[in-house]
């Protein structure tokens, strides 16, 4: 399809989406109706249009921050001479726990570009920023990125998920470890408690695809500071 099959408005939507990823910007339906002094529903709508046509990815999960990207048709179709259209970006949502269980905010900071060229990232996954230090084991420290791969399936038995604890609007990063109708959630710092869970009282969020040093310095001294 060309820009001539949509309507005037989404066709300034589409582009202003295009324009925010090229910024490496949060691309949300309130941030595309201020700069198009646009009402946010409009905006929905319009989102929704083209995410019908194949041109954008458009989830609006219950408990999950609503993520406007681009497909890879959506960016053949705004390339522009001068513009790289092979380039992902990933949006930053806030916080995940990694001591005591705290919900990842619903936030988009931002937009990290290129990491498929290190991590194996694919569209629609997302990074979370580690508040906590129950995952220094494996090398996840606070305010290290998270790279996370959105599935609901359960996953292997080892294999480090983010997850959603019963009782409460809560998730945190743990390795999950299956027992029959039982699950444990185990750290990866002896200073943390394993936590065990009916399977059925568990809510998968995604997987562990990899992680992001924040750079700062890991080995700690004898006297016992950083």
């Amino acid at each position: 399809m060309d820009e001539t099959e949509l309507t005037a408005r989404q066709r300034d939507v589409l582009q202003e989406i295009a324009r925010l990823h090229g910024l490496q910007q949060a691309v949300t339906t309130a941030r595309i109706g201020t700069e198009l002094k646009m009402p946010r529903q409009n905006v929905r709508t319009y989102v929704l249009a083209l995410r019908d046509r194949g041109l954008v990815r458009y989830e609006a999960g219950e408990r999950q921050t609503a993520i406007i990207q681009l497909t890879d048709q959506g960016r053949i179709l705004t390339r522009t001479e001068g513009q790289d259209s092979g380039l992902l970006a990933f949006a930053i949502l806030g916080d995940v726990a990694a001591g005591q269980p705290g919900w990842a905010e619903e936030h988009i900071e931002g937009y990290a570009a290129r990491l498929q060229d290190v991590l194996d990232l694919h569209e629609g996954d997302f990074l979370l920023r580690v508040r906590g230090d129950s995952m220094t084991g494996v090398g996840i420290y606070p305010g290290d990125l998270v790279a996370i791969h959105p599935t609901s399936d359960e996953p292997h038995s080892g294999e480090i998920t983010l997850v959603s604890v019963p009782g409460e609007d809560t998730a945190t990063l743990k390795r999950w470890q299956r027992h029959n109708g039982t699950v444990s959630l185990h750290s990866e710092n002896p200073a943390y408690a394993v936590m065990t869970f009916k399977v059925e009282d568990i809510q998968i969020q995604g997987c562990l695809v990899g992680h992001i040093g924040t750079g700062r310095s890991r080995r700690t001294g004898n006297n016992g500071t950083s």
